[in-house]
C-alpha cells in the first residue's frame, strides 16, 4: 500500500535494518516533535514517519521523508511559530 506524502510516494511497509547502536528491531512509526536545526533556524516538525528502534529508541529517517521536511522548512511562511526558552549549560 502506498501513501502520498507531499508529491512523493512512501511505501508504508518499508523494511528497516536492525538498529546500528543496539541491534534492536526497527519499525515504522510517527515521531512527535522531531527537531531539525541549521545555521539560522531550528524547526520542530510533528507527526514525521521514521524507523524507531524498539529497544533504545534511535530514530532513522528515510531520504524521501527528509526531503519533505526540508521542503516544509524552506516554505516556512506556512509554519506555526512557538517560543521556546534557551538555556546555556555552564560548568563550574
Amino acid at each position: 500500500m502506498k501513501k502520498h506524502v507531499g508529491g512523493e510516494y512512501m511505501n508504508k511497509s518499508y523494511k528497516y535494518d536492525n538498529c546500528n547502536f543496539c541491534g534492536g528491531r526497527v519499525s515504522e512509526r510517527r515521531v512527535q516533535k522531531a527537531c531539525w536545526w541549521g545555521e539560522k533556524l531550528l524547526a520542530i516538525v510533528d507527526n514525521v514517519p521514521a524507523g524507531v528502534c524498539e529497544q533504545c529508541g534511535e530514530k532513522y529517517y528515510r531520504a524521501v521523508i527528509l526531503r519533505q521536511v526540508e521542503n516544509l522548512i524552506r516554505n516556512r511562511k506556512k509554519l506555526n511559530k512557538i517560543s521556546v526558552p534557551l538555556a546555556e549549560f555552564v560548568t563550574r
